[in-house]
C-alpha cells in the first residue's frame, strides 16, 4: 500500500508504535497507522483494504486492549469520528466519540439513562463492541441501533441483531466494523 494513496483517508504514519496509543502503553509498531476523522472516509478505506485483500485492525480510543510487542505487520485504523446529533430523545454519536463527551452532552441536553458513561474510558464504537457498562448501565440498555460497515456495506443493526450479553456484542465476533450508533 502507497502511504501517499493512504493520505486521502486522514493522517497517516509508517512503523508507528502502538504503545502510544493504548492506554496500557505497551505495543511494537504498526506497519500503517491511519486516523480517520470522517464517517466516509473510514468506509471508502475499509473497501478498499477488503478489495485488496489489506490485513487491517480497527481501534477506538485504544482502552481495554494490549497490541504485541513485536508490533502489527498491517494497518492500524484509529476511527476518530465524532459527530453527535440529537434528535428528541435519541442522540446518534459516531464511533469514535468518547464515551465521557457523550455522557457529558447527554446530561447537558437534559437527557437521561447514560450517566454511567461519564466515568468509562473508550469510544462509543468500542463500547457497542464489548458492550461496556458501569454502575449498574450497559450499552445494551441505551443502544436503539447501530450502522456498521459489512462487506463493503453500511448495514443499520437493530439493538436485538447486535446479540448484546455480558460484555459481549455481534460485533465481537465479525469483521463488522461499528460506524455510529443510536442512543
Amino acid at each position: 500500500m502507497d502511504i501517499q494513496k493512504l493520505k486521502q483517508f486522514g493522517k497517516v504514519k509508517a512503523n508507528e508504535p502502538l504503545a502510544k496509543h493504548t492506554t496500557f502503553k505497551i505495543g511494537g509498531p504498526a506497519r500503517f497507522y491511519v486516523v480517520v476523522e470522517e464517517t466516509e472516509k473510514i468506509v471508502a478505506l475499509l473497501r478498499l483494504l477488503d478489495g485488496e485483500g489489506s490485513d487491517y485492525f480497527v481501534m477506538g480510543g485504544g482502552s481495554n486492549m494490549l497490541a504485541p510487542d513485536n508490533g502489527y505487520d498491517g494497518m492500524v485504523i484509529q476511527i476518530r469520528n465524532s459527530n453527535l446529533e440529537i434528535r428528541n430523545s435519541n442522540m446518534i454519536v459516531d464511533a469514535g466519540s468518547t464515551m465521557v463527551a457523550i455522557a457529558r452532552q447527554s446530561m447537558k441536553a437534559g437527557l437521561t439513562g447514560f450517566e454511567w458513561g461519564a466515568g468509562v474510558p473508550g469510544t462509543i464504537g468500542g463500547a457497542v463492541r464489548g458492550n461496556a457498562g458501569a454502575m449498574g448501565g450497559e450499552m445494551k440498555d441505551v443502544v436503539v441501533s447501530v450502522e456498521a460497515y459489512r462487506s463493503g456495506e453500511v448495514v443499520l443493526c437493530s439493538n436485538q441483531a447486535c446479540h448484546f450479553g455480558y460484555r459481549e456484542s455481534a460485533f465481537k465476533h465479525s469483521r463488522d466494523v461499528v460506524l455510529r450508533a443510536t442512543l
